[in-house]
């Protein structure tokens, strides 16, 4: 079984990993480059978290699975806008 060091700094760096998705999909989007392949990174690498969290493997606070999630839902919103368009 990990320390809780380890356990800190493996969510440390899923989360960071998520967190740099967001930002290169949010920074191809305001750029209205295509920003498919980056909200696919970042809805995999954010779904491995939540699915992770629901395991019970990684523990995190209520508000970092809101936001992920909250995240999830506006990436998928804005690619069917966008497959609409």
């Amino acid at each position: 079984m990990s320390s809780p060091v380890d356990e800190i700094a493996s969510v440390s760096e899923q989360l960071l990993e998520v967190q740099k998705s967001l930002d290169l999909f949010k920074e191809k989007q305001s750029r209205r480059e295509s920003a498919s392949d980056a909200a696919i990174e970042f809805v995999e690498k954010a779904s491995m978290v939540l699915d992770r969290v629901e395991r019970k493997e990684i523990s995190l606070t209520e508000d970092q699975v809101r936001r992920i999630r909250n995240n999830l839902l506006k990436i998928r919103s804005s690619l069917v806008k966008n497959q609409s368009s």
